[in-house]
């Protein structure tokens, strides 16, 4: 497909990587023209000097035949002028990346009179996510597929797991449908046979439906988050803190800024806001954060969130969520049994390439979802099996699949079924494959040829 990005930041790059990895026609338009050249000769994409929301700019990059045009300036107002602008020019499809806590209403996000495909909130989907983790709290990661009937979470397996020395054969009978999908160890990632053994520091990633995998989580360690502190009064906080307001969570925040402070207590008058650097050992003993089941780390700079969360992972805080917005400082993260890193970059890119994938139908199956686990090392796909193919009506132990390729789950007339060698796919069906290759698009990737 066609596709024109507007702005050549941590988001746009990103993008540009995934969507060159897939083997798209990119084209990046970006008014800095280091920042412009930077990109462009990494990935080997063409480029424009210039405004995104020009007229002449965009005649230029031929929107009229552009088949996905996505705006992810820092400028929510022009990414919303050049995504209108690129639709009246022809553009089939338009994405803006909208951060602005004042266009977050209803009006705008569900009646959508503007007209796009879709709108991205990177501060946003990374609330919704933490909000997820605070449900789940033993729980490195959540995700949900097959509209919340199946998830998939992360585990570290710490010294004394009841989990260690198991074979994969032994959890299933322990656990039912309960399936560990890909188990990093050292470093290494690895798709289990049912042989594997699960080892003290092992990091699993487990997948069932939804009431099975609550009982599982809870039956780890029993857990939850009944008060949680947030460092630092940005977007996050903001999108956060609505969706905690009706839950029995106690919350306090810290601040350093004095206007942000202010601006928070006027908006959320029902939690404790402390004006205060939330980085610093005397504000963080004297507000008692040891006694608090979680804390969010969301400053604006990445290396005092490290810090921070390493120092209360040594104070003992059970559950440390941490913003990382350059992906190149996870590399050096040692991730301990309860910590969860948030890296909003990602979670935006996630949600952009599962939009254009699904506009990219394959030939005999649509996939549905796509979300990148263990730093991205992992894709976790959904098809739908739209007709018959050759690997329908066979067992899966039959299928000629290709290495590091797992089909986790079934979903048949709403039900999920976590199969095994016996198993045979239908049409209609959709299925949850975990995978350790990258650019899987549609059924035939998966099958060895």
């Amino acid at each position: 497909m066609k596709i024109i990005v507007v702005g050549g930041g941590k988001v746009g790059t990103a993008l540009c990587r995934s969507l060159v990895g897939e083997k798209h026609d990119v084209i990046l338009i970006e008014e800095k023209e280091s920042v412009l050249k930077r990109v462009t000769k990494r990935y080997d994409i063409m480029g424009i000097v210039g405004n995104g929301a020009n007229f002449k700019i965009l005649e230029q990059a031929e929107v009229k035949n552009c088949d996905i045009f996505i705006a992810l300036t820092d400028k929510d107002e022009l990414n919303m002028i050049a995504a209108v602008l690129a639709k009246k020019m022809g553009a089939k499809e338009t994405i803006v990346r909208v951060r602005n806590p004042e266009y977050s209403n209803a009006y705008f996000k569900e009646k959508n009179f503007l007209g796009y495909s879709m709108i991205v909130n990177p501060e946003l989907l990374s609330a919704r996510a933490i909000a997820n983790i605070v449900d789940f709290p033993n729980a490195l990661s959540v995700e949900h597929f097959a509209n919340g009937r199946v998830m998939l979470m992360e585990f570290k397996i710490s010294k004394n797991s009841k989990l260690s020395d198991l074979t994969m054969s032994q959890f299933r009978k322990r656990f039912g449908n309960i399936v560990i999908c890909a188990i990093e160890r050292e470093g290494r990632l690895l798709i289990p046979n049912g042989e594997a053994t699960i080892q003290e520091g092992d990091t699993i990633f487990v997948t069932g439906n939804r009431i099975e995998m609550v009982l599982f989580h809870n039956s780890l360690k029993s857990k939850m988050v009944n008060s949680m502190m947030l460092i630092g009064a940005g977007r996050i906080a903001y999108y956060l803190l609505n969706l905690l307001k009706d839950t029995h969570i106690k919350v306090k925040l810290i601040e350093i800024n004095r206007q942000r402070a202010e601006l928070f207590s006027q908006e959320f008058p029902n939690v404790n806001i402390v004006l205060g650097d939330g980085t610093a050992k005397p504000i963080l003993m004297e507000e008692n954060v040891t006694h608090y089941d979680a804390v969010a780390t969301m400053t604006g700079v990445d290396e005092e969130n490290i810090i921070t969360s390493m120092y209360l992972e040594s104070l003992g805080v059970s559950k440390n969520i941490t913003k990382i917005n350059r992906t190149s400082l996870l590399e050096i993260i040692d991730r301990k049994e309860f910590s969860t890193i948030i890296t909003p970059k990602n979670i935006a890119v996630d949600s952009i390439m599962h939009f254009i994938r699904g506009r990219y139908n394959a030939k005999d199956s649509n996939l549905e979802s796509l979300h990148h686990v263990a730093n991205g090392r992992i894709e976790a796909l959904e098809f739908e099996i739209t007709e018959a193919t050759k690997i329908v009506d066979k067992p899966l132990s039959s299928l000629k699949l290709k290495s590091d390729i797992l089909i986790a789950a079934i979903i048949r007339h709403g039900k999920a079924i976590y199969p095994t060698g016996e198993d045979k796919l239908q049409c209609n069906d959709k299925i949850v494959v975990i995978t350790l290759k990258q650019n899987i698009t549609q059924l035939s990737d998966l099958i060895a040829r």
